[in-house]
């Protein structure tokens, strides 16, 4: 089947992949946008569909409000034995393990070890029944990165055995921000895949050794080179029962976030090249058979709440009432869109598209619903006390343990009564517009067109929100529908 780069256009950061079968798993990081660590099912590498999620909430407490930049970094997934496994850090409560037997879950999760720093795990379980882990470090937390470990695990992969050993530097080979290692076997050679260099510019390092530990040489295997693919790296190697290899990474895109790529990868050097002669390729040929499915971003919420939607915390009962057709979005405490764990979004899927919602309201005092872009700033339309208003919110970051502060500033509004109403949100080559109408039949701009940002290591995220300034729960928003259009103002699916 032939392709074009991206295979996917939305935010599917840090991605890894395994076959099992005629099925390709794929899964990405969330950060704190629950349920997380999306798992992603193909049978031709192109057309991919969102059967589930590994986290459906995290086991903290401090989850139940956004904590913005922590939450799941850079999963990794393996099947052995039956038994699908997910490792991920949290990179202040330390590392997890989620099992499952069948991938659309449920997965049961296991908290492997309490430690701060460690993010990026994969394990790999050796044919001689022992089972390994690799990880690198967050500065950020521990004071140390650019450094990768290798541990001894208890046989299940639910124990860490050892105090690890080092078996990279990056400042020993010139390479700066070394993480996201993804660990192999390959016909008696150890291996380890990883990034370096940095999001944005970095590239794709492959390093081999007779053992585990080290040992290891290391080799640039992808790099934009000449072509127009920024920082082609971070992702997981694979084959796909026909006789071929390859390899899905990222590209960081900005405010879409980090999209996926697939590259060919030709072991005949004995080394795991990957594109074009170790540049990445615009288009290919899987050679498998097209397998259509979709991954959806319209919801009428006919049967419930589609798998698209992510809260920004844990997912909160309290929030949300299913009318089937239509949610009920309950105004619940919180300050600011920034602060709204019932901030309920989900990833854009196109660089141009307009998002629609019919709201019936029943708002009390301090109440605000409507639509916005998370992201730092972020802007979001609201109707509360009367009027209708364009925001821009602000956000003030200190240090770790200091919370951020938030400042929304008014940017336009105007009168507003009644209980029915549609809001759109325009999206056109990173800029953002809204509109509304109010049984008229005609659209209302309202504001100007702004700049979309990215948020915490994610793209910027569309959703829809009904929260209480007061610090109590007040009245609700009904959400009849979310509707996606194309720039030609085709429905999307």
């Amino acid at each position: 089947m032939k392709y074009r780069n991206p295979i996917l256009m939305g935010d599917y950061s840090d991605p890894d992949v395994i076959r099992v079968g005629k099925n390709f798993y794929m899964i990405s990081s969330s950060f704190t946008y629950l349920p997380g660590i999306p798992v992603l099912r193909s049978e031709d590498l192109v057309h991919w569909e969102l059967i589930g999620y590994a986290a459906e909430r995290l086991p903290f407490d401090r989850y139940r409000k956004p904590v913005h930049r922590c939450g799941t970094w850079a999963p990794s997934i393996r099947y052995h034995q039956g038994t699908f496994y997910i490792y991920v850090c949290l990179p202040d409560e330390g590392l997890f393990a989620y099992t499952a037997d069948d991938p659309a879950g449920p997965w049961e999760c296991h908290w492997v070890k309490d430690v701060s720093g460690w993010i990026d795990p994969c394990p790999l379980f050796d044919d001689d029944g022992r089972t390994w882990l690799v990880h690198g470090f967050a500065a950020s937390r521990c004071g140390i990165n650019n450094l990768l470990y290798v541990h001894e695990m208890s046989p299940d992969g639910l124990k860490v055995l050892d105090k690890g050993v080092l078996v990279y530097n990056g400042a020993d080979h010139g390479d700066i921000t070394v993480e996201g290692p993804k660990l192999y076997k390959r016909e008696g050679t150890y291996w380890i895949l990883c990034p370096a260099g940095g999001v944005a510019t970095g590239y794709q390092l492959a390093m081999r050794s007779d053992a585990v530990t080290g040992p290891y040489e290391p080799k640039t295997v992808l790099r934009q080179g000449k072509t127009e693919i920024n920082g082609p790296h971070q992702g997981g190697w694979f084959d796909d029962g026909e006789g071929r290899d390859w390899f899905i990474h990222f590209q960081d895109v900005g405010v879409y976030g980090r999209v996926p790529h697939l590259q060919p990868v030709d072991w005949s050097s004995g080394w795991p090249i990957m594109g074009n002669g170790g540049e990445p390729v615009s288009e290919g040929d899987t050679g498998l058979p097209e397998r259509p499915a979709g991954l959806k971003t319209t919801d009428r919420f006919e049967t419930g709440m589609g798998r698209q939607w992510q809260w920004q915390a844990n997912p909160d009962p309290a929030w949300i009432r299913e009318l089937k057709p239509g949610i009920r979005l309950q105004a619940a405490p919180a300050r600011s869109m920034y602060e709204a764990g019932q901030f309920l979004s989900q990833l854009m899927q196109a660089y141009n598209f307009d998002m629609e919602v019919l709201w019936r309201l029943n708002l009390q005092d301090g109440d605000a619903a409507g639509i916005g872009i998370m992201g730092y700033p972020y802007h979001c339309m609201t109707v509360e006390n009367g009027r209708i208003r364009i925001l821009r919110g602000e956000i003030t970051e200190y240090a770790r343990f200091i919370p951020e502060t938030v400042r929304e500033i008014p940017l336009a509004e105007t009168e507003w009564t009644g209980t029915c109403l549609r809001m759109r949100l325009r999206v056109r080559q990173g800029r953002m517009s809204f509109a509304l109408e109010d049984g008229s039949g005609t659209w209302r701009e309202l504001g100007e067109s702004y700049s979309m940002a990215a948020g915490g290591w994610t793209s910027a995220r569309p959703g829809i929100f009904c929260l209480n300034r007061r610090g109590q729960f007040g009245g609700w928003a009904d959400a009849e529908y979310v509707l996606f259009r194309d720039e030609e103002g085709n429905e999307m699916a």
